[in-house]
């Protein structure tokens, strides 16, 4: 089969064809160079020494036998530019120009499109011998992608973190936290799995090497709030017939996954010991100017501009089992809801305030039966009215919009009142979260700033 194709293009030459142009990519290739050189030149390899290569070059990636496309050129500087802010100049605040061209591979090549892999993963960057990275699936990146630019991003931070452990090989404590749960077929578990078994990522579980480094790229580029919030969302599940829930006791209180937290804390701890014991780098500052970087890629917008009726986000959910840092004059409000519904032989397992339409918000409370392990609850569902006047939302006296609101309205007062008349500044809670920004929405009382709650967006 292979001879006929090769049969078939001998024969479809003719005298006239010029066959002395050379071949693209087998080497000595030359071009006048533009812009994008003078670009990369400016940003890369004058400042730091990285060739970055965008021209296709085969002889550059191993696996011979994969297909996989060059990079487009437009693709080119909004990339590398991105990189250079979340990447570079991140590191080079915090530990000088001389750290970064001392460990930073000299030299950058770009894939258009993946490497697939065949047991159905795909490969998106390879780090060799810190002296390459090789970049791929950059064809599809957008800057208004958000997802997207993350994963590329998490990337960079991947290699650079194997090139960083070439160098100082973090302590061997780190792969005796989960040394029987690594596995070569990761990729058959999601996320969540491989969290619950203290793994930050499923592809974390592949090997020692790419679990600490998946753990660093996840600490600089989701954040520490994101971090808190795995570790703060592990628990222990039970499957039933009816759905997944998270085992509870008699009083409603969840049962932790305390050894998937533990293994995770551990592995944070030690990436953060070993980048100040080995480079004399403090995580906490990088992680900083890392997200600072981010927001700068792609300014979050306000929160009122994306949560509302008829917008893109409707709803906050607050569970005070499943975030930390909920304000203790809310904290008070609710706990009191919750000793008033178990004298009713239910309790409070979360609340949701919902724009119900352009002047009411819908506060919802989800109520559980204490004698029932596991299993949905129901609801009593209240209207608050409410107006926006220069950001400040108003809400006026509850009005029970269920036969379970009026039942439960005499043993729930203090929650109520929370909300009862009160003028809220409906944002993002960043200055009091660190880092929460696109995590966590809030209503921050505007006579009390330290009267606040927070909790997930969602719509309904």
């Amino acid at each position: 089969m292979v001879l006929g194709v090769a049969l078939a293009v001998l024969a479809s030459c003719s005298k006239k064809d010029d066959l002395s142009t050379p071949l693209v990519g087998l080497g000595g290739d030359t071009w006048a160079k533009g812009p994008l050189d003078e670009w990369l030149n400016t940003n890369y390899t004058t400042p730091y020494n990285i060739e970055v290569k965008y021209k296709w070059d085969r002889s550059e990636l191993g696996e011979i036998e994969k297909d996989v496309v060059p990079v487009k050129e437009d693709k080119v500087i909004p990339v590398m530019d991105a990189i250079k802010k979340v990447w570079i100049e991140p590191y080079v605040a915090v530990k000088g120009e001389a750290f970064f061209k001392k460990y930073a591979q000299k030299q950058f090549f770009l894939v258009g499109s993946p490497s697939y892999n065949s047991n159905g993963t795909m490969t998106l960057g390879t780090a060799e011998g810190g002296r390459k990275i090789v970049l791929m699936v950059l064809n599809q990146f957008d800057i208004k992608n958000k997802p997207e630019v993350r994963r590329m991003l998490h990337t960079i931070h991947h290699e650079f973190g194997h090139i960083l452990n070439q160098n100082i090989a973090v302590t061997s404590d780190y792969q005796r936290i989960t040394p029987g749960d690594y596995t070569a077929t990761w990729f058959n578990f999601d996320d969540s799995e491989a969290q619950a078994l203290g793994f930050i990522t499923s592809y974390s579980r592949s090997n020692k090497d790419d679990d600490f480094v998946e753990m660093l790229a996840s600490m600089l580029v989701d954040g520490q709030a994101r971090m808190s919030d795995v570790v703060n969302n592990q628990f222990m599940m039970e499957v039933t017939s009816t759905g997944t829930f998270i085992k509870r006791d008699g009083k409603g209180v969840y049962e932790q996954n305390t050894d998937a937290r533990s293994k995770l804390n551990r592995k944070q701890a030690i990436v953060v010991s070993y980048l100040k014991d080995a480079y004399g780098i403090e995580l906490a500052q990088l992680q900083t100017k890392t997200q600072e970087a981010i927001e700068g890629l792609y300014p979050t917008p306000e929160l009122n501009t994306i949560l509302g009726f008829d917008k893109t986000l409707n709803s906050i959910i607050v569970n005070p089992q499943l975030v930390s840092g909920l304000s203790p004059k809310f904290l008070t409000a609710y706990n009191a809801a919750n000793a008033g519904l178990l004298t009713r032989g239910r309790y409070l397992d979360n609340i949701s305030l919902t724009h119900y339409d352009d002047k009411t918000i819908l506060l919802s409370l989800n109520f559980m039966d204490p004698l029932a392990a596991l299993g949905p609850g129901g609801y009593a569902h209240y209207f608050l009215p409410a107006t926006t006047v220069n950001g400040v939302t108003t809400l006026g006296s509850p009005i029970p919009a269920n036969a379970n609101a009026t039942a439960l309205q005499p043993s729930i007062p203090a929650l109520l009142a929370y909300f009862t008349n009160q003028k809220f500044n409906i944002r993002w809670v960043d200055d009091i979260i660190p880092q929460s920004k696109n995590l966590y929405g809030g209503f921050v009382k505007t006579t009390d700033a330290t009267s606040y709650l927070f909790g997930k967006l969602q719509t309904f």
